[in-house]
């Protein structure tokens, strides 16, 4: 069997005006299962929902592309951060006492579930393996209130309760 192997194809008539760059490769975890946190006012990691990917050259840039279904009891807050190895990335400036969330909602029922789709271009400056992954964090601080992904907080069992999947994906890109 044949194999061609090339840094990036280029069209025969080159880029469009403007253009540069492209996808290197792609790397992707899907998660299916059920993942459920009792931490509280904790970040805690997404068992199964990392991502790890070599960059290509100290100078690629790595597109990080989250897709959550997360849920927790009506009223309360709960959110997710990106993480890069051990380090928060992605997440809003600090202000004071608020929590530096990558994205966060509040539940307004026990039987939805939100999705959180994110696009995050991150510059790690490496050609070592690199791990990304998600932490999920809710409020208020008490193991009664769990957060969940891939599932409703009310998880009857019934034909209008789902399950859903979560995944993420990230891409090496030159530019």
């Amino acid at each position: 069997m044949s194999q061609i192997k090339v840094n990036s194809i280029i069209p025969v008539g080159g880029l469009p005006s403007g253009a540069n760059g492209g996808i290197i490769q792609s790397v992707q975890t899907v998660k299916t299962d059920v993942f459920s946190s009792t931490s509280g006012h904790t970040f805690t990691d997404v068992t199964g929902l990392t991502v790890t990917i070599t960059p290509s050259s100290n100078s690629s840039k790595v597109l990080i592309v989250p897709s959550i279904q997360l849920s927790a009891v009506a009223g309360s807050r709960h959110g997710y951060r990106l993480l890069r190895g051990s380090t928060a990335i992605g997440i809003a400036d600090a202000a004071d006492n608020r929590v530096q969330f990558t994205q966060q909602t509040a539940g307004y029922s026990n039987a939805v579930i939100s999705t959180h789709a994110f696009l995050f271009i991150d510059s790690p400056a490496t050609t070592s393996a690199t791990t990304y992954k998600i932490q999920v964090r809710g409020e208020p601080d008490s193991s009664s209130y769990p957060i969940y992904i891939n599932r409703t907080h009310d998880d009857s069992n019934n034909d209008t309760y789902g399950r859903s999947i979560s995944s993420i994906t990230a891409f090496e890109i030159t530019t």
